[in-house]
């Protein structure tokens, strides 16, 4: 993963993180309004001042909720809530209540699909320190930065610091006890992927099992999946970049036990013998096929 950048996108999220409420209203206003952000009236709209404005477009194309669109000639660019995933969660899960739904989000930020989000990818993926500082933090996804980049391009150090900064707001455990400046409500502090420590540094943590649902694990394991390959080794999941083990902090006992877990009800098979450690997906369902067999047996229980 050296020098592939030739650009490289900071502080997109104007500092902003996604809040409660946020993402629901950005799609419900683009059902409306295809060309919302690039009216006058966008303000007004979605009732946040322009910083606010700006960084809901980011989240909203971030996530991969939706996907924007130039339609040629002098007209605005247009936005549309994508099919394989927003639409999915428009119709099962439109609050945006389940954590399902938020593990997922999670995934499509960090796999940083449309490189917008280059230091969540860095830091989930790259960044191996379980315990760190802030200005740990910042000083070692710096370095990976910099491998990442192109000779000859800049960033601006102040924006990196400020998305490192943001990603500890966006996943620390919220703790009630503590300074309220600390965490400022995102939605996807629930996963529990960060916790402040007793000495006031950083914990990288794995979210609970009653947070991280088989399912998602399923999810994320097809889309890092070529069309023609139905296998793919279990130390390939747990250290590959945008796999399960790097997305939601698995050691490799952990991913066992999610995989036994898809065993049981037949939808991989696990093949252990003479140290291969192969894992075949059995089923035929595509990735929107996954997220429609969760929300159902949601709705049924």
């Amino acid at each position: 993963m050296t020098n592939y950048l030739k650009k490289v996108k900071l502080k997109g999220n104007e500092s902003f993180n996604i809040r409660e409420g946020w993402l629901r209203k950005g799609m419900r206003s683009i059902n409306d309004y295809p060309d919302l952000f690039s009216r006058s009236d966008v303000m007004e709209i979605l009732g946040v001042g322009s910083k606010m404005v700006k960084s809901i477009r980011y989240w909203l194309q971030a996530t991969n909720l939706c996907e924007e669109q130039n339609q040629g000639g002098n007209r605005a660019r247009q936005q549309f809530i994508t099919e394989d995933f927003g639409r999915i969660i428009e119709q099962y899960d439109p609050y945006f209540d389940d954590i399902f739904t938020l593990s997922l989000i999670h995934y499509h930020i960090v796999s940083n699909k449309h490189e917008l989000c280059t230091m969540w990818n860095i830091f989930f993926n790259e960044y191996e320190g379980e315990n760190f500082t802030r200005d740990n933090m910042y000083e070692t996804c710096e370095e990976y930065l910099k491998k990442r980049l192109i000779q000859g391009v800049a960033y601006s150090s102040n924006s990196l610091r400020d998305d490192c900064a943001s990603i500890i707001r966006m996943y620390q455990e919220t703790d009630h006890n503590g300074d309220p400046e600390d965490n400022l409500g995102s939605p996807l502090s629930e996963l529990g992927l960060i916790k402040k420590n007793n000495r006031g540094n950083y914990d990288k943590c794995t979210p609970s099992k009653e947070v991280l649902n088989k399912y998602a694990i399923l999810y994320v394991i097809k889309q890092n999946l070529s069309a023609d390959k139905n296998s793919v080794s279990i130390d390939e999941l747990w250290k590959a970049p945008n796999n399960i083990g790097r997305v939601f902090n698995l050691n490799r006992s952990m991913i066992n036990e999610y995989l036994d877990q898809l065993r049981a009800i037949d939808l991989i098979t696990i093949n252990r013998t003479a140290g291969l450690d192969m894992v075949y997906v059995n089923t035929q369902k595509s990735v929107v096929d996954i997220m429609r067999e969760y929300y159902e047996k949601s709705q049924e229980r």
